[in-house]
């Protein structure tokens, strides 16, 4: 799975990581990286990036976790609470704890469905109950369980070669345009056109 994913490392570990899949630690971890993001823009740094960045992130760890296991197959990887992870100097994670996989011997699709179920299992609760400093409304919060596990579907079936990688519209923003000389992201839903226009 790890040479299959372009940014996380899945470990089989005998201890756990430092970060278990919960939101205990995420208003400390927003902190920290509101003042590295202070560093690298120059005292620039609204809190509301940091907060949903670690949302996203949190929300990456079992959606990528789940994909690429269901993708590299035939396996699924069921129990995803449990899950834990180390952050790398950037506060981003690097390093997943593989937990247990079980097999599934059907088909991509269907191995892709039951790893959705096994992430909205965890990636709903984690949301919803995600402490914040800044107000992120329940649409934010939910776009983000949708759009972190759509682009982990789609990351595992490339790397399978059952689609071809492209760039995924989003219902959710990780507002990096507000940081300075910052834009927003290719998939970003502040650059689709007004409803009923083309």
């Amino acid at each position: 799975m790890s040479a299959r994913h372009a940014w996380l490392t899945f470990a089989v570990v005998t201890d756990p990581l430092p970060h278990p899949l919960t939101s205990d630690d995420a208003l400390a971890w927003a902190a920290a990286l509101s003042r590295l993001h202070a560093r690298w823009y120059d005292g620039a740094a609204p809190p509301a990036v940091a907060a949903v960045f670690v949302l996203q992130w949190l929300l990456q760890v079992p959606a990528h976790t789940a994909a690429h296991a269901a993708a590299a197959g035939p396996w699924r990887a069921p129990d995803l609470a449990g899950l834990t992870f180390a952050t790398g100097t950037t506060l981003v994670p690097e390093v997943v704890a593989l937990p247990p996989l079980v097999a599934d011997p059907r088909d991509l699709g269907a191995r892709l469905d039951a790893a959705e179920a096994d992430y909205r299992a965890v990636a709903a609760p984690l949301a919803r109950d995600y402490p914040s400093a800044v107000r992120l409304g329940e649409h934010t919060r939910d776009a983000l369980v949708d759009d972190m596990w759509r682009a982990a579907r789609r990351e595992a079936e490339a790397t399978a070669g059952a689609v071809a990688p492209g760039v995924l519209l989003r219902a959710s923003c990780c507002l990096i345009y507000a940081l300075p000389g910052c834009s927003e992201c290719a998939g970003c839903p502040r650059l689709a056109p007004p409803a009923g226009r083309r």
